[in-house]
């Protein structure tokens, strides 16, 4: 079952690890909705939340945290959440606790940049974030 993104809300890597969701602020470690955002969910402290229930919370209030800054690295073999299938060519599987909208084994031989930026924003699936100190070594 695929939903597609809220409106005005872009389909990307999200930052679970930021104190509050877009248009809400950190006040004494609960985060509320800014003046003038409606939103169908009370006041939330997110600070012991897993990802997953960070995930529902945003489904049933219609609210998201940032995205991600940053490129991804596509020499990681595969995208976070999913494993390397052994064998021949360049294939990956979702792990079992994965959320994603492709659920199939997928090739990515002879895949390009834009194919695999494509792919992630299809799957809601992402290549990790490219460490930058990993470029001074």
């Amino acid at each position: 079952d695929r939903s597609p993104p809220a409106a005005g809300h872009v389909n990307c890597d999200r930052d679970y690890g930021a104190a509050c969701p877009i248009d809400f602020e950190l006040v004494g470690g609960v985060c509320y909705p800014r003046e003038g955002i409606n939103s169908p969910c009370k006041p939330t402290n997110f600070q012991n939340m897993t990802k997953d229930t960070k995930m529902r919370w945003e489904m049933l209030c219609g609210s998201f945290f940032p995205c991600m800054g940053g490129s991804k690295d596509f020499a990681s073999p595969c995208p976070s959440g999913w494993d390397a299938v052994q064998g021949d060519g360049w294939r990956c599987r979702p792990t079992p606790g994965t959320v994603s909208v492709c659920r199939e084994v997928m090739s990515f031989e002879g895949f390009n940049l834009d194919m695999l930026t494509d792919w992630q924003q299809k799957c809601n699936a992402f290549w990790p974030a490219l460490d930058v100190t990993d470029l001074d070594r």
